[in-house]
């Protein structure tokens, strides 16, 4: 191997070296925005929010809810929070322990393979699954973020005051998919 080929060698070598920190850095850049995307987008009063009437904080042992719910279908239970699922397509996190036991951390409305989009739940200003990105973007105004996982457009409203985040994934077609409700800090 000669002077210029190995000159070629460590250019082409480069080049491939430069492309590969370009998208790692941006692949980085993209996460590290998407984490802190929803610290820097501008408050949403979500203080009315609520999930088939119920807020972040209610409780699933208060009698209201157990009238409403009865006992949950299913149950999924984490380190830190217990999973139901209840009739009506509705799902709660709920803390499992402390004098806290039962309090809702996140509201969540998602359809099923069976039967998408079916549902009578809805969010105080009435979105529910099948309803259109515009339509929650009408309803909730342009300070939101933006986030992708497992397939969907995410659109996030939060309420800074209130450590309560709404958010909406949206599917092919730009149709609401799911609905969560969350205390902020619930991952």
């Amino acid at each position: 191997m000669d002077g210029v080929d190995l000159e070629m060698g460590k250019t082409h070598y480069k080049r491939k070296l430069v492309i590969v920190l370009i998208i790692i850095g941006t692949t980085l850049g993209f996460y590290v925005y998407s984490a802190f995307s929803e610290k820097l987008t501008k408050s949403t009063d979500l203080s009315d929010e609520s999930i088939g009437g119920y807020k972040v904080m209610d409780n699933i042992s208060s009698p209201q809810f157990i009238r409403e719910y009865g006992e949950p279908i299913d149950q999924d239970n984490n380190y830190s929070y217990n999973y139901y699922y209840w009739k009506g397509g509705l799902k709660t996190a709920s803390i499992n322990s402390d004098e806290d036991k039962g309090k809702i951390v996140r509201l969540i409305i998602s359809s099923t393979d069976d039967a998408p989009f079916e549902s009578s739940l809805q969010t105080s200003k009435g979105i529910k699954l099948g309803s259109k990105k515009a339509e929650v973007l009408s309803k909730y105004g342009d300070h939101y973020y933006k986030s992708y996982e497992q397939g969907a457009d995410i659109i996030g409203y939060i309420d800074h005051k209130r450590h309560i985040t709404l958010e909406f994934w949206c599917v092919q077609g730009g149709k609401v998919a799911e609905i969560r409700l969350d205390d902020a800090d619930v991952i």
